[in-house]
């Protein structure tokens, strides 16, 4: 008796359905948003700032989950600093800086400690972005890091630069092993373990300030972060986990994800889904963990990464969280006009009324 034939169809019979299927998964999603966007997040009116702190306990645990934080193996503090003298000019002296962080770790950084100010004096911890540098961003005019570090200097702080790791703009055309991918390959393998590469940071930022804090030029209850760019992401993330840092600023990050995230721009929005961020906690649920410490959110009119009506709409939420608590001097949003830099004409006014 003869076999029967299998039954065999074209694969375009089923496009309705792998059609159907995609639909279904873009209402989902877009569910999700519609959801996300309703959900009620502020707490109750506080007249008492330490019961408003208390009851973000919930949400802070819930960042720590999120990213992976203290990631394994870090120490509880961070170790003795390995100080390099690098040279000295009439504005400040420059050292390099090392300062363990795990057995096979450290944090290293740009330390500069500025002339003709009365010492100790308040510590800035500035963040470089994305293809940035401690040195990029203090040398040879800070490219669009501009003033982030030496208007510091100029202001009579102690500056901490600490060193992110990225596939730098200024190596592309030199022979390094750092591959272009560095970051979502880094993430990828944290997440393996329980982390990310966004804890990472944040608990590197956090064991330099163990021992930053007690050297002799430093005032430890008067403590600072700014960043641009990846640097503003930072900001928000450390700043959230670490109640020493007193006040910020966040240059050309904070912004309403979600949207910029779906449009066609994977040149600039694809080594940031992986990196810490998620739908329950966007920028003004981290701000909400900052308050009732001052923040300035920043961003350039003409930022072609991190669009300005985004940023405008976050800001919204995110003093709000100020507004009810009456203290609404210590929220700040500034749109200036240029480009994705640092813009200190408003920075530094703010750390001078906050730090």
């Amino acid at each position: 008796m003869p076999e029967e034939p299998l039954y065999e169809e074209d694969l375009v019979a089923s496009m309705p359905i792998r059609v159907r299927h995609w639909e279904q998964l873009e209402a989902y999603a877009e569910n999700l948003r519609k959801l996300a966007a309703e959900r009620e997040v502020y707490p109750a009116e506080f007249s008492d700032l330490a019961a408003y702190e208390r009851s973000m306990e919930p949400l802070r645990a819930l960042l720590r989950e999120r990213i992976g934080y203290p990631p394994p193996g870090c120490f509880e503090r961070g170790g003795n600093p390995r100080l390099e003298p690098v040279a000295e000019d009439a504005t400040a002296t420059y050292y390099r800086c090392w300062i363990p962080v795990s057995p096979e770790l450290e944090t290293y950084g740009l330390y500069l400690v500025p002339k003709g100010v009365e010492l100790p004096a308040p510590l800035v911890i500035s963040q470089h972005g994305g293809g940035g540098t401690p040195e990029a961003a203090t040398f040879r005019g800070g490219s669009n890091y501009h003033d982030m570090v030496r208007g510091a200097i100029a202001e009579g702080y102690v500056v901490f630069s600490p060193l992110q790791i990225f596939n730098h703009f200024s190596d592309q055309d030199q022979p390094s092993p750092v591959p272009a991918d560095i970051r979502s390959k880094l993430d990828a393998r944290l997440r393996l373990f329980g982390t990310s590469l966004g804890a990472l940071a944040v608990a590197k930022i956090s064991r330099a300030l163990d021992t930053l804090l007690e050297r002799p030029e430093v005032q430890p209850e008067r403590v600072a972060m700014v960043g641009l760019s990846y640097g503003g992401y930072f900001t928000l993330y450390t700043m959230a986990l670490e109640p020493r840092i007193k006040c910020g600023v966040s240059a050309c990050y904070f912004n309403d994800h979600e949207p910029a995230m779906a449009a066609d721009k994977p040149h600039a929005w694809a080594d940031w889904r992986p990196l810490g961020r998620f739908s329950d906690l966007d920028d003004p649920e981290i701000v909400a963990l900052i308050c009732p410490r001052p923040m300035q959110a920043q961003v350039g009119r003409q930022d072609e990464l991190f669009p300005v009506a985004g940023a405008q709409k976050a800001s919204v939420r995110a003093a709000e969280y100020y507004r009810r608590l009456g203290i609404e001097e210590r929220f700040e949003f500034v749109d200036f006009e240029g480009g994705h830099e640092w813009y200190g004409e408003s920075a530094w006014p703010f750390l001078r009324k906050w730090l």
